[in-house]
């Protein structure tokens, strides 16, 4: 091999006359050290100066690197998130887009792991202050039904691995302005200002809202008192009404946060034609039990009907926040979360997201699992990515994935075309082939098309 065909193939490039245009990270003395043939001296030109663009390109961002390292050992997590997202920004100005996905992503995830850490929260001199409150603990004794002697709740203590669940825009600001106020609640109490003591979490099933619930409770660092309604629900006149007064008095005397699951099963519109007198009792019992504990630690109601709940009822919450379905980039983060420790991790978070748009976050991160199953369990096959995928969306029995299973050439196109930076690296990599073969896909769309 002589000298110009060596530097076009250490460079990548098809031919001498490309150099110019690509980056060939050498030292650069790489041509004195005798790692490169030089006695070409146009060659041995045209690889310096290559060297020399690719390590002034490197260095374009040392002043983000030194104030990163800077903070890192600082120890602010704020200042390092900063750092971090100006060099991301940075390297999707050079375009670099997976490099900057890839921090935006770590990023992301560092937002979601401290949002779940338990907060040092200021005492409140408040007379009403839920650190008045008794401890409870593991071996705390739950209240239960009188009938049947079946707990009426179950305990979930922090530390017990909450996850935020990826939010939208509105659902994001509404948990950090809560969480927020709980941080100042003595400072609030100086005021004779009370911390926001109820919250309405509803929307479609499978859209993480019992988990946000266990992670604001997290976050507080308070146990989680789970109560699921349609459980309280007795055939026996009068048990319900009782069972929420003695769920209601438990979590009263307690410093926790009450979690109401299925909360609709009881907090029904009370003018339902359907319904008999006594639900309308139980929800005057409940609104009865709400007022009560204005004065106590954090409700959080959770339900999938909004639209039956009774109009008394919205009132009672200082908080509403709807998790609808994920958008392209919600479902993405969720599936990105699973599948992170893949090579190929981008585009197959994005090929995801792709093919469960319509489906919940509970959809999608249970696809993202299934293939990761599959991928240890067929190591030795090692099929295509796509392959494995539909494999397993059909062997799970996956809805709204139909767009999964199609011609291989029609997939690739509308991955290209729809979703944001899906380069044809990533699509070679998805459907294991090689770029060649992608690029005459493309190219015989292009000609299809025109």
């Amino acid at each position: 091999m002589g000298p110009r065909q060596y530097v076009a193939a250490a460079s990548g490039c098809a031919s001498v006359k490309a150099i110019s245009t690509d980056l060939l990270v050498y030292p650069p003395d790489a041509v004195n050290q005798g790692n490169v043939p030089s006695s070409d001296p146009y060659v041995a030109y045209i690889l310096m100066d290559v060297s020399w663009r690719a390590y002034s390109r490197h260095m374009e961002n040392f002043d983000v690197v030194q104030a990163l390292v800077r903070t890192a050992l600082a120890g602010n997590h704020a200042a390092v998130v900063q750092q971090v997202t100006r060099l991301a920004d940075r390297l999707a100005d050079s375009h670099d887009e997976s490099e900057a996905r890839a921090l935006r992503s770590l990023v992301t995830r560092s937002k979601s792991r401290q949002a779940v850490e338990p907060l040092n929260l200021q005492p409140s001199d408040s007379p009403v202050s839920s650190t008045a409150a008794q401890r409870i603990g593991p071996r705390t004794a739950l209240p239960v039904d009188r009938e049947t002697g079946a707990p009426l709740c179950s305990l979930i203590m922090p530390g017990s691995g909450a996850t935020l669940p990826v939010l939208p825009e509105q659902a994001q600001a509404a948990f950090s302005s809560l969480v927020r106020e709980w941080t100042h609640e003595a400072e609030l109490a100086r005021l004779a200002l009370s911390v926001s003591r109820s919250l309405l979490i509803y929307g479609p099933p499978g859209t993480g809202k019992t988990t946000l619930a266990l992670a604001i409770s997290a976050r507080l660092g308070r146990p989680a008192v789970v109560a699921r309604l349609d459980g309280l629900i007795s055939s026996l006149l009068g048990n319900t009404a009782r069972n929420l007064g003695a769920l209601f008095d438990f979590c009263n005397r307690y410093d926790c946060v009450l979690i109401l699951d299925e909360f609709d099963a009881v907090a029904k519109i009370r003018d339902d034609s359907n319904e008999i007198g006594e639900i309308k009792r139980v929800v005057n019992a409940l609104l009865q039990n709400l007022d009560k504990r204005t004065h106590f630690g954090l409700t959080i109601a959770v339900t999938n009907h909004e639209h039956l709940l009774d109009s008394a009822i919205w009132r009672r919450f200082e908080h509403q926040i709807h998790l609808g379905l994920p958008d392209f980039e919600s479902r993405a983060e969720i599936a990105l979360s699973l599948v992170e420790s893949r090579s190929d991790a981008d585009a197959l978070a994005s090929t995801i997201a792709y093919v469960t748009e319509g489906r919940s976050g509970s959809d999608v991160r249970s696809l993202a699992l299934a293939f990761l199953k599959a991928s240890v369990l067929s190591a030795d096959a090692d099929p295509a990515p796509i392959e494995l995928l539909r494999s397993t969306a059909h062997a799970t029995g996956a809805k709204g994935v139909e767009g999964l299973f199609g011609d291989d050439k029609e997939l690739a196109k509308s991955l290209h075309e729809s979703v944001p930076n899906m380069t044809q690296q990533d699509l070679a990599d998805v459907f294991g082939k090689d770029r060649r073969t992608i690029a005459r896909w493309m190219s015989i769309h292009d000609l299809v098309a025109t």
